[in-house]
């Protein structure tokens, strides 16, 4: 059973992170996005960076009929020099709308459509642009993984906790 939690706003502080930038249709997020998380791990170990937060998914362009720019990264406590592949960046500090969900990874679509109804009702600005026809761009959007496969066998359980950057209130 699915359960969300209410939205709020909340400041957080600059956070190292690691990640790999793909650019993916929305249908093809399971093929080509999630076959990358074992990909950043693997190198994370091989250049000695423990991760020192959750995996996430940060939507950097978002274009439901079009390309979508998508990061798979993770928190780390100091940032290693990238490279071709890995790259090394911040989730940046600023004023966020934050929800937890809890349920099946495959209810994030509506989730994620819960909270930016809620949004649109406490006339929250997201930090977004256009980007041309329906492609936008956001200064910060993200699903942080709480659990995985590896820490929780039921997928039902999953913890979910979804970031999207907005102006202070």
């Amino acid at each position: 059973m699915t359960t969300l939690t209410t939205p709020r706003f909340e400041q957080r502080t600059e956070q190292p992170c690691m990640f790999i930038r793909t650019e993916v249709r929305m249908g093809e997020i399971e093929s080509k996005v999630v076959p990358l998380i074992p990909q950043l791990f693997e190198w994370l170990q091989a250049h000695g960076v423990p991760p020192a937060g959750p995996l996430f998914f940060r939507y950097n362009v978002i274009d439901m009929g079009g390309q979508m720019e998508i990061d798979v990264g993770t928190l780390v406590g100091k940032p290693a020099a990238g490279d071709a592949r890995v790259r090394s960046g911040t989730v940046p500090a600023g004023s966020y709308v934050t929800m937890r969900h809890t349920g099946h990874p495959e209810e994030l679509m509506p989730a994620t459509a819960y909270l930016l109804a809620w949004g649109q009702q406490h006339q929250v600005a997201w930090r977004k642009q256009a980007r041309g026809g329906s492609a936008e761009a956001w200064d910060g959007r993200y699903e942080f993984y709480l659990d995985g496969p590896d820490t929780e066998p039921d997928m039902s359980k999953w913890r979910t906790d979804l970031v999207f950057a907005a102006e202070p209130r």
